[in-house]
């Protein structure tokens, strides 16, 4: 079993890694990426070079084999960080780069520039090898119990890098300007050594990913072939290195895009970058509030569909018309490519690595580290190399450059189709469909709840804990169950009523949370096992009526209460005899006006002589007479009208006979009836009461029911001595048509 990190240790760890990427990606932007294509671009290089360039930025990852070999003889945070370093002292020969062009060696120039560049990715890649462990390590804390919070630290490890990137994007283009000498950017390249050699000190601070690496020492071909053997490794890898090789070719080209067909300068590039930096910003805010809740194969897909939707614009819009001549709708469409281009393509990287660490186990991800990386890799350097060659052969065939861009990202566009169709196929792993996925990425309740759960999750006390359950309640959010659940584990008792009553909320709740809501009635008496007892009622759970019986014997006498009416709820009428015995053996107020309640909503007739029968017990409540009173109303179906006479009579009995007798004579039932039913009702009512004249109205009638059997048996039952039952029977004669009969 795997010794977890602490909490505090953990966040230590968490806080210096970022550190790092924040110096990391800072530098990154100074020393690879457009600063290195517009360099090139600079001193005359085509577009072979540009892809050459751009291809050696996926060297990297054939560099990983000779990492995992290192790893075997040293600690992989040495080789992560020691890499780290060489690979910025492999860029210093660019630095002199302007000295021979000025002397007009440009090919040697641009020599220098290529060696210094493979060099830089050569030991990055060697380096990465402990880039996955790392990662895994810190987004999973090093325990075997997964962290709530695993996808969201691998997303905000990207947001953390977009900042970064933003920022030095800002600087560089400041410093570029609109046409920079050669020198500028070599000083820009010296600043983004300095700065990635500042940031390496923290990498070496990290904690030792031990439990991320494997004891034995296999082969690359056979990790290779065991891991492709099995297919849905298969499937991702394939996947994710076809979408790789056409973000290679479309992403690499859009600074050459840009440059060539609207001839935008140096600065104008820089903040084209920008712009991307910002739609991995706010693909990385989003994704974090709901990778772990949606999973990561629906947010693969819709990543890929916005990648593939940035490129269409440059395929169907022509860069002639009148509305592309205006400076302002140029940035304008470049902004927009740039920004959808960045949030979809890093959207579907993000997603894609939380997806692997789904479905790899930890003690293989430092060998399956290099095929995945390789897959990245191979895929991004054939696009960007064959990208450019491409571009070069429209050229030689006499197309537009505008032509030529246009034709080259439509075809990336169709084979971007076929793939993204193809992604269907890919292993679920517990995430929503891509439909309810877009439905939630278009609810501001919905994000609005995630966010909650992400607050919840980073919650110091338990008062910040209800304080944030409590909002959830309001929310309605369908989706927070599985969450909300765990919270029904915590110590404290206001964190799990809390946590109940966002429950509660929720209109239609899962399996998996009726089975955690019957385990709380069992096992939380005197707690909060009533409140899961009236949830299940009002979810009508079937699976919930055995636990709900059962409880019925508990001396709980807030869950006998809403166990009854809960079992009402869902209309379990096997429990009706249960509890008719339960309101005639109780003495709790509550329990019997709860169990007449439910028996109203089970609306049984055969319950009436039970709820008779407690109207004749000693020193009851009023409120509980009142309560059975309105209960046998509501079975006989007269309760409504019923309900506002007998509130006048419960307050002031001669008003309440009054008003009665007002109402017996708006009623269409003769004069001879009214006239008896007025002198039962007064001598009903006298100082002497005289049941029987009612009684024998009640039994008069053409419509002997049931139900007038019980009552005119129960008015001359000399036990049974209560006003408020003699009020309801000289209603029900004068409502005997209406009364239901089951």
């Amino acid at each position: 079993m795997a010794v977890p990190l602490s909490a505090q240790r953990l966040a230590r760890a968490r806080q210096v890694f970022d550190i790092f990427n924040l110096f990391n990606s800072f530098s990154f932007v100074f020393v690879s990426g457009s600063i290195i294509t517009l360099f090139a671009l600079r001193m005359g290089a085509s577009n072979s070079v540009i892809g050459l360039l751009n291809a050696l930025v996926y060297i990297t990852f054939f560099m990983l084999p000779l990492g995992k070999r290192m790893v075997r003889r040293t600690s992989i945070i040495k080789v992560f960080g020691w890499g780290w370093v060489i690979r910025y002292i492999t860029l210093v020969p660019i630095l002199f780069a302007p000295l021979f062009a000025s002397q007009g060696q440009t090919g040697l120039a641009i020599l220098v520039l290529i060696l210094g560049t493979a060099g830089f990715h050569v030991s990055r890649g060697v380096a990465m090898i402990g880039n996955n462990p790392v990662l895994g390590l810190l987004s999973s804390g090093g325990g075997d119990k997964p962290r709530s919070d695993q996808g969201r630290y691998l997303v905000n490890v990207s947001v953390v890098n977009s900042v970064a990137a933003i920022l030095a994007n800002i600087v560089l283009a400041f410093l570029l300007g609109e046409q920079a000498p050669l020198w500028t950017y070599a000083i820009a390249i010296g600043i983004g050594i300095v700065t990635g050699l500042v940031g390496c000190i923290f990498l070496f601070k990290v904690p030792e990913p031990e439990a991320f690496s494997s004891n034995d020492a296999p082969s690359l071909w056979n990790v290779t072939k065991q891991a492709l053997l099995k297919p849905d490794f298969r499937a991702f890898i394939f996947t994710f290195m076809l979408l790789s090789f056409l973000s290679g070719m479309g992403r690499s080209f859009l600074p050459v895009y840009a440059k060539e067909v609207f001839n935008q300068g140096d600065d104008a590039i820089m903040v084209y970058s920008i712009v991307a930096g910002l739609g991995s910003i706010a693909m990385g805010l989003i994704t974090r509030l709901v990778v772990d809740r949606l999973g990561s194969k629906p947010l693969f897909i819709i990543y890929s569909a916005i990648g593939l939707i940035s490129f269409l614009p440059i395929a169907v819009i022509p860069s002639s018309g009148a509305m592309m001549t205006a400076p302002a709708m140029i940035g304008l469409f470049l902004s927009v490519v740039h920004f959808l281009s960045s949030f979809g393509f890093a959207g579907e990287e993000n997603a894609a690595q939380v997806y692997y660490f789904g479905l790899v186990p930890k003690e293989k991800m430092l060998d399956l580290a290099v095929i995945y990386n390789l897959a990245y890799g191979i895929g991004g350097s054939l696009g960007s190399f064959l990208g450019g060659g491409i571009l070069e052969v429209f050229g030689n065939l006499g197309i537009s450059t505008q032509g030529a861009f246009r034709l080259y990202y439509a075809a990336i566009s169709v084979i971007l189709v076929a793939v993204i169709y193809s992604m269907r196929n890919l292993p679920h792993m517990g995430a929503k469909s891509v439909t309810q996925s877009l439905s939630i990425l278009f609810s501001p309740r919905e994000l609005r709840a995630f966010d909650l759960l992400t607050r919840l999750d980073q919650s110091a006390s338990a008062h910040e804990e209800v304080r944030l359950l409590q909002e959830l309640g309001k929310s309605e959010s369908t989706l927070t169950q599985k969450e909300l659940v765990e919270y029904l584990h915590s110590p404290r008792f206001e964190v799990r009523s809390e946590a109940l009553l966002a429950l509660e909320s929720i209109p239609e709740l899962d399996g998996e949370t009726i089975g955690a809501l019957i385990h709380e009635v069992k096992t939380n008496v005197y707690s909060t096992a009533y409140v899961a007892a009236r949830i299940l009622g009002k979810q009508h759970s079937q699976l919930a009526v055995p636990a709900l019986i059962d409880s019925l014997n508990e001396p709980d006498y807030m869950l006998q209460s809403t166990a009854m009416v809960a079992l009402a709820r869902i209309g379990a009428r096997e429990a009706i005899p249960k509890i008719e015995e339960v309101i005639r053996s109780t003495e709790n107020p509550r329990v019997r006006i709860s169990g007449s309640y439910a028996l109203e909503l089970f609306g049984s007739i055969e319950s009436i002589p039970t709820l008779i029968s407690c109207l004749k017990a000693e020193d009851r409540p009023a409120n509980v007479s009142d309560e059975l009173v309105l209960t046998i109303s509501g079975i006989l179906g007269i309760d409504k009208e019923f309900y506002l006479l007998y509130s006048e009579f419960i307050d002031d009995n001669r008003s309440g006979i009054a008003q009665l007798i007002a109402h017996a004579h708006d009623l269409p039932l003769g004069k001879e009836r009214i006239e008896a039913w007025t002198a039962a009702v007064h001598a009903l009512f006298a100082a002497v009461p005289d049941t029987t004249p009612l009684a024998r109205l009640l039994l008069s009638s053409s419509r002997i029911t049931s139900s007038l059997l019980i009552l005119s048996d129960a008015l001359l039952d000399p036990k049974l001595d209560y006003p408020g039952f003699n009020y309801l029977c000289a209603y029900v004669a004068l409502h005997i048509e209406n009364l239901k009969d089951y």
